[in-house]
């Protein structure tokens, strides 16, 4: 088979792991003879030299309609005369707009290729602009072949979904070798959140407040603790992390030195979504967490139960949006710690290798 990956608007972006690794493992697949990514010029170097797929440069129109058909266009002709099987495009607003002309273009050319529409993450629009998402979103869906993403998130960016959809899941990168892991007893239990703070949709001052009253009930706690954070904040998040005695901010982190601190400081991992705005989302760290030993504490919602359930985790304690339930939950299981849960049967089948191949590469052979 023979693939285009269109990542335009999407690699580079924080979250942005499936554009970055698919491709990759698509290049490393033996049942695709062709990988191709359309991007721009930034990312040049990213694909040739870490995805080792074939760049198709989108030009710079100017944004807006003109820029839609110039890379429509352009995608079109490389998928003619490549003969492209799949064009596996991950969505963006801009993205969506460009698909419409791009199903012309491919009609107008007499090429076959199939486009396939990828969401990762589940719409986080409110009001007028989530209209208007859906709106051009209708639109994307009368052109593309078939839709995909994470769970909940084809459904949430949709009014209605009328084509046929996948699901192709969140997973986690390399599996980490925590064979050598030995717990010492005096050993601190470590409270972990790996994410980022900063978008103002995340309320990520819940979880501020939370390790705040924690620090204030430690005369409850049965063994020493220490809280890390690894991932962007801004500076009045930073300062407020900064100013509490348990936590240890690290800023960003390479997946390299997270693993190895997650390794080096083991216990307890936290995975919280706020109702408001990510009630329906997965979450990438709770799949790390779990591959890693740790107990985690969850919030419970309909996408980190929807995702529990389909990974066949356990030790998973799902807490309601209340400050203080977080800091108790968080204070009964740091008393019941002692050491690493026991392991997840089914970590192999969740990472990306294996979900690329059962997922993705079974959807590419069912539409090619």
């Amino acid at each position: 088979m023979r693939i285009l990956y269109v990542t335009a608007n999407v690699l580079g972006d924080s979250g942005a792991n499936a554009a970055e690794i698919f491709p990759k493992l698509a290049v490393n697949s033996p049942q695709l003879s062709k990988v191709i990514v359309a991007d721009y010029l930034e990312n040049k170097r990213l694909v040739r030299e870490t995805q080792g797929a074939d760049f198709l440069k989108l030009k710079n129109y100017g944004g807006g309609v003109l820029q839609a058909v110039g890379d429509a266009a352009r995608i079109a002709r490389k998928a003619k005369s490549e003969n492209i099987d799949i064009i596996h495009v991950f969505y963006r607003q801009q993205n969506a707009i460009m698909i419409v002309f791009l199903r012309l273009a491919l009609l107008l050319l007499f090429c076959r290729s199939t486009i396939i529409m990828d969401h990762r993450s589940v719409n986080l629009a409110r009001g007028i602009p989530s209209i208007r998402k859906k709106l051009c979103n209708a639109f994307m869906q009368l052109a593309v072949h078939r839709l995909a993403g994470n769970p909940l998130a084809v459904e949430t960016n949709h009014w209605k979904v009328w084509k046929a959809s996948d699901i192709i899941d969140l997973g986690y990168d390399d599996l980490p070798d925590i064979s050598s892991n030995q717990i010492r007893p005096d050993l601190p239990c470590a409270i972990w959140f790996v994410g980022s703070l900063r978008p103002r949709n995340r309320k990520s001052e819940f979880l501020i407040e939370v390790f705040e009253r924690l620090y204030q009930q430690r005369d409850a706690l049965q063994r020493p603790i220490e809280i890390h954070v690894a991932g962007p904040a801004r500076p009045e998040q930073q300062a407020a992390l900064k100013a509490n005695p348990f936590v240890s901010y690290h800023g960003n982190l390479s997946r390299r030195e997270l693993y190895q601190y997650l390794r080096a400081r083991p216990g307890v991992g936290v995975a919280f979504m706020n109702k408001e705005f990510h009630a329906a989302a997965p979450s990438l760290k709770f799949v790390e967490y779990a591959v890693m030993q740790y107990a985690v504490i969850a919030s419970d919602t309909p996408g980190l139960r929807m995702q529990g359930s389909r990974m066949n985790l356990s030790d998973i304690i799902y807490v309601p949006e209340d400050q203080q339930d977080w800091a108790d939950a968080l204070v009964d299981r740091v008393n019941r710690w002692n050491g690493l849960v026991p392991v997840w049967q089914d970590a192999p089948l969740w990472s990306y290798g294996s979900i690329f191949e059962r997922q993705v590469i079974a959807l590419y052979e069912r539409l090619a």
